[in-house]
């Protein structure tokens, strides 16, 4: 079925910046671009499909119309999973995470034995600012194994069952791609990070059909707020960790059609063994349609500022003696995996939140390039924002994609200095001065990590203020955005990142029938009000897959 666009203010986004009333949309792709009359001509004659076909008239009462959002970086499968389990974020004490945890065991009645699963909280809002421990959790029961995720995945704690169950004790070896804390007797403590691959190994996997529902609980939360593609981390955020049954479900979704956001999967294949089984099963990177694809390899190389296990390169301003933690301590490890990835042509985004974290990343990419020059894969940095001059300099001669999250600053601007001082904030942080080297970067959230509401992350980009308007001058105003750039890191840009610009991210004939229609003029509000602009309309695929009552 065709649809017209009218009467809208349709901001194309192309190399002209036209702005149009109406859009022509076919059963897949954009067909026309024009004024009232072109369009709706066109609807007349049944131009552009050959016949008189019935063409759905929407008239869009000068609302404005954007492409649709494509959130560059985020854990799809993470948000659907964390709606089945214990939600502690915004919990503002540890007593809280105490309540919230008891309730829900008593609220689903889960038996003595069963794994009691949690996550979201964050110690930075407590008063007594102190990492989760067994101690705490062992408090709401013993009979439960229980674990609980910091709000940054990089950090959890177990109760003292949970650590029966695991094996964990004073005599298990460190891991070599994580670390467990210990008290002053050798015990561990409960805390533990990088480590959950091992706790999801002692959990019953969920079955296809409800990862099916994870999916399709977050695709329509997401088309909610406009966004109509997503670049995921997916394969390790689920007990079993199975990717197969992770791609099926994707599989089955868009069979069924029913899959409402179209998907590049950052497949998590941390070392070759990872790898090889990946392979074995008969993938490859790079496979797939408009809907679901295999993209590129997604590599964790450090943890989070917030929980102090970003992988400095000096010691943390606030914890001397403490550069936090390199999760591949031996870089061969590393450099094999990318190599790897490189010689497939789809290459390696890499999670860096720390300078040492950036140097080892852009190490490994720069040792496959120099040994296969003439392969030209798309590499990149993920987050990127504890940097130097020479690191970004190296990005931009080894022409690295960069994936930021300028929501991050919502909680990081209250901190970040205090961890890394300030010499090193004026190379942090600094998306204008990187755009101005000529990087290329791409919008994200890292959902759920922060919400993945593309207004609040464009909002942050441009105003370097947290929702609440402080600072009232910005945090390092220099280094925001202009509007333009923000909403071209969330279209364009992100589609770039996938290698999709072709078909994504602008409106104009030919490319993918993805857009979404804003309540208000992003481009005439006032910046500080562009985080409480809502979504009328998003469409994917031609499909309307959100119609706000309201609009």
């Amino acid at each position: 079925m065709r649809r017209a666009l009218i009467n809208g203010n349709i901001h194309c986004l192309d190399e002209s910046q036209r702005v149009a009333e109406a859009i022509l949309i076919g059963d897949h792709h954009i067909l026309a671009v024009g004024d009232n009359k072109e369009i709706l001509g066109m609807v007349e004659d049944g131009e552009g499909s050959g016949t008189k076909e019935a063409c759905e008239v929407i008239d869009l009462g000068g609302k404005t119309v954007l492409p649709g959002f494509n959130d560059s970086h985020m854990h799809l499968l993470s948000y659907g999973y964390g709606k089945t389990i214990a939600d502690l974020e915004g919990a503002a004490s540890r007593a809280e995470v105490k309540r919230i945890i008891r309730n829900h065991i008593d609220k689903n009645q889960i038996p003595a034995g069963n794994w009691v699963e949690a996550a979201g909280w964050n110690n930075d809002n407590w008063e007594d600012n102190r990492n989760l421990t067994k101690e705490d959790l062992d408090e709401i029961s013993t009979d439960h194994p229980i674990y609980a995720v910091r709000i940054c995945g990089h950090i959890s704690a177990l109760n003292t069952k949970a650590m029966e169950v695991m094996g964990l004790d004073r005599n298990m070896p460190q891991p070599h791609d994580g670390h467990y804390e210990v008290d002053e007797n050798g015990d561990p403590t409960g805390s533990i990070a990088e480590m959950m691959n091992l706790v999801y190994n002692q959990i019953e996997e969920p079955s296809v059909e409800a990862i099916k529902s994870m999916i399709l609980r977050t695709c329509a939360d997401a088309n909610r707020v406009g966004i109509t593609s997503i670049q995921t981390d997916d394969f390790d955020t689920l007990p079993g960790r199975n990717f197969k049954n992770i791609i099926t479900a994707y599989r089955q979704l868009i069979a069924e059609g029913r899959l409402s956001v179209r998907v590049s999967q950052q497949c998590a294949l941390a070392d070759m063994a990872r790898f090889d089984e990946f392979m074995a099963a008969g993938y490859r990177l790079g496979e797939g349609d408009d809907f679901f694809r295999l993209d590129t390899v997604k590599l964790y190389i450090d943890g989070s500022l917030g929980s102090r296990t970003a992988w400095l390169l000096e010691d943390y301003s606030d914890d001397k003696g403490n550069k936090g933690f390199a999760v591949y301590s031996d870089d061969n490890r590393l450099f094999e995996v990318v190599e790897r990835a490189h010689k497939m042509g789809t290459g390696a985004v890499m999670h860096c939140i720390g300078d040492a974290a950036c140097e080892q990343a852009i190490s490994a990419i720069e040792a496959a390039q120099k040994k296969y020059p003439h392969i030209k894969p798309r590499h990149g940095i993920i987050h990127a924002q504890i940097l130097n001059e020479d690191l970004c300099k190296r990005m931009v001669a080894d022409g690295l994609h960069v994936y930021i999250q300028p929501i991050f600053i919502e909680y990081d601007l209250h901190m970040a200095e205090e961890r890394v001082g300030a010499e090193r904030m004026k190379t942090s942080y600094h998306w204008r001065t990187m755009k101005d080297m000529g990087i290329q970067m791409a919008m994200g959230t890292d959902c759920p990590v922060e919400s993945f509401n593309p207004m609040l992350n464009i909002y942050s980009a441009v105003t370097r203020k947290d929702l609440d308007g402080d600072p009232a001058e910005g945090w390092y105003p220099e280094e925001a955005l202009t509007l333009k750039e923000a909403i071209d890191g969330y279209t364009y840009m992100s589609a770039r990142m996938s290698g999709e610009e072709d078909r994504k991210g602008r409106l104009m004939p030919g490319m993918l029938a993805d857009l979404v229609v804003l309540t208000e003029d992003i481009f005439s509000v006032p910046a500080d009000e562009i985080k409480d602009i809502t979504v009328a309309m998003t469409m994917v695929d031609g499909r309307i897959v959100y119609a706000s009552t309201e609009s």
